[in-house]
Formats: C-alpha cells, structure tokens, sequence
C-alpha cells in the first residue's frame, strides 16, 4: 500500500490527476473488510477517533459535504502523506485510505492531508 501511494503522490506533484475518491453510494455499499477510498472533513478528533462528514467529489479542487458522518480510527503510526498528525484537525479535509470495519467506520490505513488544495462548499 505505501508503495501505492507514493506513486500517487509522485504523480500528483508531476501533474497527474490525483485519485477520485468513491462516491458516497460506492461508499455504502462496502461490507467489512473491504478497502475504501474516500475524502472527508474532520469535525472532531478524540486520541485515536476521528468523526469527520464524507464529502462529494466535485473537481480535484471541489468538494460538497453530504452530511453524512463516518468514524475513523486512526492508529497512531498512520502514514500521513502532505501533512502530520498535528494536521488532523477539525475542518482538515483528508483523503483516505482504509478498510471498512463495520457500516460507516473505517479503520484508516493512510491519510493524505488536502485541506491546502480542495475547498468544501
């Protein structure tokens, strides 16, 4: 999976598209133990639990929130890409990386920070 994301990362700075996140439909109809592809925005942050609203991919630089809550848990050691921890904050915007452990809770394998280059609205 690292490897994976450094590719991704590399092509973004060389001026690929990044990933398109799942859609919240895609999203839903995961079962647990699937992998899952999604952005969201924070809205809290409690030690290793993130609550934070799936957001609808729009452009690379646009995203709309769906009021939709997902529970993250976010091991400490979580690669983060373009960022830090400290950088998991409520209203960051992260891309994630992770599989589902149960109806709208993942377990975050990697996190890219995009709270610089995506709006919400």
């Amino acid at each position: 999976m690292k490897n994976i994301l450094l590719a991704v990362v590399l092509a973004q700075m060389m001026g690929h598209k990044p990933p398109v996140p799942m859609t919240p439909q895609q999203f839903a109809q995961r079962a647990p133990g699937q992998s899952v592809q999604i952005a969201v925005r924070v809205r809290s942050v409690q030690r290793t639990t993130v609550v934070a609203e799936l957001l609808v991919h729009q452009t690379d630089t646009l995203s709309h929130p769906t009021g939709q809550s997902v529970k993250l848990y976010v091991a400490s050691g979580t690669p983060v890409i373009m960022g830090a921890p400290g950088d998991i904050v409520p209203g960051a915007v992260l891309f994630v990386y992770g599989i589902v452990t149960k109806s709208n809770s993942v377990d975050v394998k990697q996190v890219v920070v995009d709270t610089k280059y995506v709006k919400v609205e």
